[in-house]
């Protein structure tokens, strides 16, 4: 048996991080930006989900997602030259860097699941992401660590998940994959042949047939009662 993790919003609470250093930066610039620290927080989050969609696409870099985020944040106030973007993004990347935590939850369940082979499949930027598992002191519970960047393969594609299961040489149908968003990590690693579970951390709407939990704590059980039964076949609804 393999079970793999997502990173942010899973493992790490990068919400919270990247809240507070919006918030940070935002105290640099307030006299460019006449909102709370609250609501620019809500305009940097925005910015941040569109841009980094179109990475994961495939339609713009890593580095181009940072910029554009600045861009449009600035755009009326001024325009910035890529270099300028850079820049500030470096404000801003010290003071989300700063911020990366566990959540309270983490450690103990992985202490719960010593014994069992553990991995990561995660979106995003290599270098970051393992810096994330690095700095935060768990990167060596993991023997597989699968980052989109490297395949050229992002959640919910089922690709990245048969990749992780192979590099970890165990069959989709005995490895596990849970991570808080439903669509990348419930529905990609259940495609893919992989038993889900969806981390719902926010206590949103439940999804009939989708193994839930709401915290790690959770997630031993889960598993144990779910290994004496056989791998359940679930069609989602509503995510076609």
């Amino acid at each position: 048996m393999m079970i793999f993790f997502d990173i942010d919003d899973t493992l790490l609470d990068n919400q919270k991080a990247e809240r507070a250093a919006a918030i940070e930066f935002h105290r640099l610039h307030q006299d460019v930006f006449p909102v709370s620290p609250q609501g620019f927080a809500v305009l940097w989050r925005d910015a941040t989900e569109k841009h980094v969609r179109r990475y994961l696409l495939g339609e713009l870099s890593f580095q181009g997602q940072r910029r554009e985020r600045l861009k449009e944040i600035f755009a009326e106030h001024r325009t910035l030259s890529d270099a300028e973007a850079d820049t500030l993004f470096e404000t801003y990347l010290d003071f989300y860097e700063k911020n990366w935590t566990l959540f309270p939850d983490v450690e103990s369940c992985l202490d719960q699941l010593v014994g069992t082979r553990l991995g990561i499949i995660s979106n995003g930027q290599a270098y970051q992401q393992r810096q994330k598992l690095i700095k935060v002191g768990i990167i060596d519970r993991f023997s597989i660590v699968t980052i989109s960047e490297e395949l050229g393969i992002s959640k919910p594609d089922r690709r990245i998940f048969l990749e992780a299961c192979r590099a970890a040489k165990v069959s989709p149908s005995e490895c596990w994959h849970i991570g808080n968003n439903i669509n990348a990590d419930a529905q990609g690693s259940l495609s893919a042949g992989l038993r889900g579970v969806w981390l719902n951390r926010n206590n949103m709407n439940c999804f009939q047939g989708i193994p839930t939990i709401k915290s790690l704590s959770e997630l031993k059980e889960i598993i144990d009662s779910q290994n004496q039964s056989p791998h359940p076949i679930t069609r989602m609804k509503g995510y076609g």
